[in-house]
């Protein structure tokens, strides 16, 4: 099942499991989606918090470009996302992936964005080098600790239908990341199907009108980048609450 699902880039630089200790407030992003207008909204709201990003910070917005510089200059940190795979691959100079430029994936907005067709996509990358570099830094997974309390951020979640046995609880999530790191950013994961794993699992991903918090999993990706939702969620942390803009 994994082989159907295209893996990181050759150029990647990320973690598969990073862990980050944060002693002050945190927020995390769900899918952006290029939508840098809600972001730049968002940002103005979080007063300086540290910025983690939750994946597909690109693709259906009209401005891919903008969300990176934006995220770039606010020395934020992520995890890849399936829509961010094609583009880090791209960035790295390894050839542009088809599937990037159907309607689900929405990749041409990405492209335009760069001033780039897919066309003259296929034949190079004009992307400035700090975009370039902090695509191919994002991480598989990151081991977060806010104020001694423990979270998996994690693009997609974890798949409900794998077997665990003889794995430890708090090991399923870096056991995933290594042997099966496509399944965290590609599958469809219910977030209130997940196996409980000790600490709560942030993720996006799956798009709801309204972040959820079951206690075991946080999801926060509400349709930023799509027509009939468009909305943006920070989780904010160590409150544990969210702000909503759009």
């Amino acid at each position: 099942m994994n082989l159907e699902y295209p893996g990181l880039p050759e150029g990647w630089t990320g973690d598969t499991v990073h862990r980050l200790r944060s002693d002050r407030p945190v927020a995390v992003i769900g899918d952006i989606h290029g939508s840098a207008t809600l972001l730049d909204e968002l940002l103005r709201r979080l007063h300086g918090r540290a910025v983690i990003v939750v994946g597909d910070v690109g693709d259906r917005g009209p401005d891919t470009r903008g969300v990176v510089e934006r995220l770039v200059a606010a020395d934020a940190v992520g995890v890849m996302g399936n829509h961010d795979l094609w583009l880090a691959t791209w960035a790295a100079g390894e050839g542009l992936d088809p599937l990037a430029l159907s309607g689900a994936m929405g990749g041409r907005a990405t492209l335009a964005s760069y001033a780039t067709t897919p066309e003259q996509a296929s034949e190079r990358c004009d992307m400035p080098a700090a975009h370039r570099r902090w695509l191919l830094g994002l991480h598989v997974v990151i081991d977060l600790d806010v104020a001694g309390e423990r979270y998996w951020v994690v693009h997609a979640g974890i798949p409900s239908d794998r077997e665990f046995e003889g794995i430890e609880l708090d090991q399923v999530v870096p056991w995933l990341a290594e042997h099966h790191a496509p399944d965290l950013m590609w599958r469809a994961n219910d977030p209130e199907a997940m196996l409980p794993v000790g600490r709560p699992i942030i993720m996006g991903h799956q798009p709801r009108p309204e972040p959820l918090d079951t206690g075991d999993v946080i999801a926060i990706d509400t349709g930023a980048g799509k027509p009939s939702m468009g909305r943006l969620t920070a989780l904010l942390l160590p409150e544990r609450k969210f702000i909503t803009v759009g």
